[in-house]
């Protein structure tokens, strides 16, 4: 009798354990994972109405099919203030549509279709002026 008395508890405490940790499990976790995995967000994309600097911080207006957005970005703000420009598709993954986002995570920039990359400057080469003086200097 004592052995299924034991067993009944240890169930029962078993299944209180289960409850409580699928319920409040995630909540107690989700700080410590990555975003990308956490499986609570959705990617939102839209186009980069307006951009500003603002110290270490970075605003951008995004204009998104569910409505407009403003993104702020305190984290790399030199290297996203280099990358996106206003006209740009953005894809960003967040837990939902908000007025108000701070640093989402940004999953994909896509310039418009006429804007392409600056050509570079043209390198020194050798049958350059500069580069032929140099050989009959010598």
């Amino acid at each position: 009798m004592r052995g299924w008395l034991i067993l009944s508890c240890t169930l029962a405490i078993v299944v209180l354990l289960g409850v409580g940790a699928a319920t409040q499990g995630p909540a107690l976790v989700a700080p410590y994972l990555p975003k990308a995995i956490s499986g609570q967000h959705e990617r939102i994309a839209g186009e980069v109405v307006r951009k500003q600097r603002e110290g270490n911080r970075l605003l951008l207006k995004v204009g998104t099919v569910q409505g407009p957005m403003l993104v702020t970005f305190s984290q790399k703000v030199a290297e996203l203030d280099l990358l996106l420009e206003p006209g740009d598709r953005v894809e960003l993954l967040i837990r939902g549509y908000a007025t108000f986002v701070e640093d989402p995570t940004l999953e994909r920039v896509q310039r418009p279709a006429g804007a392409g990359v600056a050509p570079s400057a043209p390198s020194t080469s050798s049958g350059s002026p500069q580069g032929s003086q140099e050989k009959t200097g010598r």
